[in-house]
């Protein structure tokens, strides 16, 4: 039997059951304390938006442990699509890579007159 004491949190919907249109926040309201602002409210977005097949893939991905091999199996797809996935999913979840700069593309940058030479020698100097 359910306890009925115990409130339980639906998602909110997105459009008007009534007209289809979209519905906007007009309350929020804090469950510790109570208290509660009233108005109008933009959208709460979480920060990354991503479709199905990504969000399925970061499921399989955790139950896997971390595991590509794993992975593969219970998706049954190669290894180039779950690394190919691995990325989309890194671009969805706001993640940058901070790869060096190569001595080539600074050459052409400071070439191009993009970057002085100050900044060019600075580039080469970092690892």
């Amino acid at each position: 039997m359910k306890d009925m004491t115990e409130k339980q949190n639906y998602p909110a919907p997105e459009q008007c059951p009534v007209c289809s249109d979209r519905l906007f926040v007009r309350e929020l309201a804090c469950h510790g304390c109570g208290t509660r602002i009233k108005g109008d409210f933009e959208e709460i977005k979480p920060p990354f938006t991503m479709d199905d097949e990504l969000f399925n893939f970061i499921k399989v991905f955790i139950f896997a442990e971390g595991s590509i091999k794993q992975s593969e199996k219970m998706l049954n797809c190669s290894y180039p699509k779950i690394k190919n996935l691995l990325k989309k999913s890194k671009v969805a979840l706001g993640f940058t890579e901070d790869r060096p700069e190569s001595s080539g593309s600074i050459i052409d940058q400071l070439d191009q007159g993009r970057i002085d030479i100050e900044t060019a020698l600075e580039k080469l100097q970092r690892p």
